[in-house]
């Protein structure tokens, strides 16, 4: 099979730093094109070996040659850009959190049904090994019955001028940021959304929360998880048990060629660990390959989608509110949104 020819709208940080680097290593991908219209997208193809390169988005999603897109934009503008590349029949990896509202939502998946075009929420993390792991050992009972889990996810921003996860309007904060990571690990380890949480933040000098923390309850499984743009960077995750635990040293962010760590300690006193190596934007390129080149059309791992958006809403909710808020299913509210329209 030929390679998918991807286009990468903007020259975002992420896409130059972590996204195209593993795109050369992928094995069935290749980057054709790229866009900006701040004048820099020649340059950054001229340094990846890219084909093309586009002065504005509209002429990339117009290029007949482009089978799937990257789109790395910020936040508030995900929605108006998955749907401008579902009508130019592009399947679409976007960036985490995929959408900031049910209103929102809705109106990406009506897009990208109509054209017929796949979407995915670009949480690279979950195609790294030391996940898999994790659920072998936890589907082997090995640390027993669930507990609790407890995700971090904290680094220093550089608070330059014009900032985009500092920005209200463009759906910035701790939560969106890196929190949305921490909800997702434990989401996808539970298979289920929490009934109930309840945040609390602080943003000193911000419009919008810079550290946050969270009591996410699962009906006899406790969640916690703090996150934020203050302290130095850490990004863990541990799973306790009635008879051990795991803990993962590199959860949501391991930089290709360090290893993952991951350890299992038992009741008993024994302990084992692995180190991990692996590149998880190239085995999300590689994978989210595969769906583009598929016969059908889906939103890719898309429960996890909608738990990961019903939980942050909750979350927002209650550090308006500062009380507990439920959890609401977001799938119902959107397939009523979608009759509506």
């Amino acid at each position: 099979m030929s390679a998918v020819r991807w286009g990468v709208l903007t020259t975002a940080r992420i896409a130059q730093d972590r996204f195209l680097p593993a795109m050369h290593k992928a094995r069935n991908a290749t980057a054709s094109a790229i866009s900006s219209p701040n004048g820099r997208a020649a340059e950054v193809a001229a340094r990846f070996g890219i084909p093309a390169a586009y002065s504005s988005h509209e002429e990339l999603l117009a290029d007949p040659a482009i089978e799937a897109v990257y789109l790395p934009f910020p936040n508030g503008l995900h929605a108006e850009w998955i749907i401008a590349a579902a009508e130019a029949g592009k399947d679409i990896l976007c960036e985490k959190p995929l959408v900031g509202s049910l209103e929102d939502y809705a109106r990406v998946v009506e897009a990208c049904q109509r054209n017929g075009v796949s979407l995915m929420e670009a949480f690279m993390y979950r195609f790294h090994p030391q996940h898999q792991k994790v659920r072998e050992f936890i589907d082997a009972g090995r640390i027993g019955q669930l507990v609790s889990m407890h995700a971090r996810f904290h680094f220093v921003m550089d608070r330059s001028p014009g900032e985009v996860r500092l920005q209200t309007g463009l759906e910035g904060g701790a939560v969106n940021d890196v929190g949305c990571y921490a909800v997702d690990i434990m989401n996808m380890v539970m298979g289920r959304s929490p009934a109930s949480v309840y945040a609390k933040g602080t943003s000193p000098i911000d419009p919008v929360e810079t550290t946050v923390a969270a009591i996410l309850d699962y009906d006899g499984v406790i969640g916690t998880l703090d996150c934020g743009f203050e302290g130095p960077r850490t990004n863990t995750f541990q799973i306790i048990g009635t008879k051990g635990h795991i803990t993962l040293d590199n959860a949501f962010d391991p930089i290709p060629g360090d290893p993952a760590r991951v350890t299992v300690s038992l009741r008993d006193g024994s302990t084992e660990v692995f180190d991990v190596i692996e590149d998880p934007f190239r085995l999300e390129i590689e994978r989210f390959s595969v769906w583009a080149r598929s016969a059908g059309q889906e939103v890719v791992h898309q429960e996890l989608t909608e738990q990961n958006l019903a939980v942050r809403l909750a979350i927002h909710e209650s550090l308006a509110a500062g009380l507990p808020r439920n959890v609401e299913p977001v799938h119902a509210v959107e397939h009523h949104l979608l009759q509506e329209q």
